[in-house]
């Protein structure tokens, strides 16, 4: 949902510095520091490969996918901060590797319960998915392939992770984050929305690399709606210097009275 609010407080300007300050709200909260884990085969759950952002099935290439299960990973925790090398996304993080089909996917967090990854670029359809550790591969699970399938991530209380163009400001409800203040959207405000899911690109990009910040590589043409009101869409594109993250630049509409609201994109017809 998205939040809407007439207050007026001081905006607690979000961390850009690392991919972990947009995908953290998602894919990696909560968890412990690395410690050794007694090695085992891993398992992955029925039903346990989903999307990084809305966790509903699928995989949608090059964007991002969250994996549970159990013994996936000998450590506690890690991210793939110190492994990049020249903007190419390693396959294989503390040992752990994951494949998608017949490809290697681009490990970005692991735990024992829990693995993050960018889906290789594949084809459409069922594909298998399997982990791989020191202590054995996983038996395959099936997970379908789509080219599209638009998901906003999401912080506490299912509020979707939303910036002010003007300042980076974290458009969020007051209290989500403890010792911060914090201002939500309000009528007239552009916001960029973060997101994955949202398919090829024009230009398009591979997986498994930073985006080149050099191209603006664009969306099929997307359309978002906060309750039944259709937002402005200014445009959606992947964010240079992170990997399946787009960024989609709204206006919420005028007027619209304070309250939670439901947010929608759509993409080539696909919600």
């Amino acid at each position: 949902m998205l939040l809407l609010g007439a207050a007026a407080a001081a905006a607690y300007a979000q961390t850009t510095g690392s991919l972990g300050s947009i995908y953290n709200s998602n894919l990696a909260a909560g968890l412990a520091p690395a410690d050794t884990i007694p090695l085992s085969v891993p398992t992955v759950d029925a039903g346990g490969v989903v999307s990084g952002a809305s966790f509903q099935p699928g995989i949608v290439p090059g964007s991002w996918i969250t994996i549970k299960g159990s013994n996936l990973s000998p450590v506690a925790s890690d991210t793939w901060d110190k492994s990049i090398v020249n903007g190419k996304l390693p396959t294989t993080l503390d040992g752990v590797s994951v494949n998608v089909g017949s490809k290697p996917a681009y490990v970005y967090f692991v735990s024992p319960k829990q693995i993050n990854v960018q889906a290789p670029d594949v084809g459409t359809g069922p594909v298998p998915v399997t982990v791989t550790t020191a202590g054995g591969t996983s038996v395959a699970v099936t997970a379908t392939v789509t080219a599209q399938a638009p998901a906003f991530f999401l912080w506490p209380n299912n509020q979707v992770v939303a910036t002010r163009n003007s300042d980076a400001s974290l458009a969020v409800k007051n209290g989500t984050f403890a010792g911060a203040t914090t201002v939500p959207a309000k009528p007239g405000d552009v916001l960029i929305l973060w997101a994955t899911g949202f398919g090829p690109t024009t230009p398009p990009v591979a997986a498994g690399i930073q985006v080149p910040s050099d191209t603006i590589h664009n969306t099929s043409p997307v359309t978002v709606t906060i309750g039944t009101a259709n937002a402005q869409v200014f445009g959606s594109a992947l964010s240079p210097g992170y990997a399946g993250l787009y960024q989609v630049a709204i206006q919420v509409p005028t007027p619209m009275p304070d309250g939670d609201y439901p947010i929608k994109a759509t993409v080539s017809g696909v919600a």
